[in-house]
């Protein structure tokens, strides 16, 4: 256990500053959103009064995300990875400003404007890191490096669920927003201290390389020549974000349903993403198994919590399962994420980011829309025992799937 302990520091250490600095921009990030995101669905259920409502309005901000990704598929190739993520934490400011507007007027158009803001500057600042990450990552060790950045990312949401579990009844819903400023502004003074090649303005960029319909030819030309066996792990990223999304959305108007407190879902919530502190472990455990056995599992263990969330919903056992059904996510994330990295060539890392960040987003928009209309007719544990089926189905389809356990890395 001693040596198992070592090899994770070690590897750890080994990691170039700039993504560790990358990370730790992310992680900023993720802890102001820790304060809001246990309570977002709630917060936009006050607009609609509807599961299907929830997730229409929610899909609105997924949808410009997908819409956005597809420019920064090419330019993420071009420009710096840190000017993409820094003008992403700029447009969380002004997300933020429309958010308190919504909040203290109620009106649900400043609410659809903070979704299309945030809607952009999601992408921005995700596609930014993560290029980042497999551009200048340790070749040989894809998978520990999106572990290490997983684990880290999630342990700032926690951390902001922790400490906004026994702060909220101070603040409410009006205000909560606020708490991402400060890590929008640490995050901007961060990424000066990361130094790259590459343009520095979106704007320029879309200027220099849109200029005409040549560049979206050449974009899907580029995607075209992708190894067949990417379609597997992408398939495999959009039902991750369906999970999610079903989750960030619907788990806590469970909670509330069952009459918890604002700090007992907040404390859910932060049990729910315990689970992802752990991916470095599990990545580790990766490397010694095989690649599609691994999915397998975590996608078995999955679809297991989601049954059982179809007919239990006693309070700790609702906290148990959704810890269990993270973990399934937290397993499968790293190794599908480290298959794609070895399957795509160095120079369109910035454009199979894109497409990973695109079909994860795709599922954040099928997952709270599909699952909304399923629970309004029949209910909500209907939908956890929709996604338990088709989680054992992928989990089949995976272990069948060939060709994935001896990859090389795409040059």
């Amino acid at each position: 256990m001693f040596n198992f302990l070592k090899k994770i520091s070690a590897d750890t250490h080994s990691m170039p500053i700039g993504v560790k600095l990358i990370v730790f921009t992310v992680f900023l990030r993720s802890f102001g959103w820790g304060f809001v995101d246990p309570f977002y669905s709630i917060f936009v259920n006050k607009f609609s009064g509807s599961y299907a409502g929830v997730g229409g309005l929610v899909s609105i901000l997924e949808l410009t995300s997908v819409i956005a990704i597809i420019p920064l598929m090419r330019l993420a190739d071009k420009m710096k990875d840190t000017a993409i993520m820094r003008d992403g934490e700029v447009l969380y400011i002004f997300a933020v400003g429309f958010y308190m507007l919504a909040s203290l007027s109620g009106q649900i158009g400043f609410l659809i404007v903070a979704f299309i803001l945030n809607g952009v500057a999601y992408p921005l600042v995700i596609v930014g890191a993560e290029t980042y990450l497999r551009k200048y990552g340790s070749l040989g060790g894809e998978t520990k490096t999106f572990s290490f950045y997983t684990a880290i990312n999630y342990l700032g949401w926690i951390l902001g669920m922790v400490i906004g579990a026994f702060t909220v009844q101070y603040y409410g819903f009006k205000w909560m927003f606020l708490f991402v400023l400060p890590g929008c502004i640490a995050g901007l003074l961060v990424l000066r201290h990361i130094h790259e090649d590459g343009l520095r303005s979106i704007i320029w960029g879309v200027r220099k390389y849109f200029h005409n319909g040549h560049d979206f030819t050449a974009l899907f030309d580029d995607l075209k020549t992708l190894d067949k066996k990417a379609v597997f792990p992408l398939f495999l990223s959009f039902f991750d974000g369906i999970i999610v999304m079903f989750s960030y959305v619907f788990v806590p108007l469970l909670a509330l349903s069952l009459n918890l407190s604002l700090g007992a879902i907040s404390l859910l919530m932060a049990v729910m993403y315990f689970p992802f502190i752990f991916s470095f472990l599990f990545s580790e455990l990766t490397d010694r198994l095989k690649r599609t056995h691994v999915i397998a599992l975590g996608l078995c263990i999955g679809g297991f919590a989601f049954v059982l969330l179809s007919f239990i919903v006693g309070h700790v056992w609702v906290a148990l399962l959704v810890a269990l059904e993270s973990a399934s996510l937290a397993i499968i994330r790293p190794a599908y994420n480290g298959i794609l990295t070895r399957l795509t060539p160095r120079r369109m890392m910035g454009e199979i980011t894109g497409l990973n960040t695109m079909a994860m987003k795709i599922g954040y928009i099928v997952g709270p829309v599909l699952s909304g209309f399923i629970a309004d007719e029949f209910s909500i544990q209907t939908a956890f025992f929709t996604i338990a089926i088709f989680a054992f189905i992928l989990a089949a389809v995976t272990l069948s799937s060939k060709g994935y356990e001896t990859l090389p890395t795409a040059l």
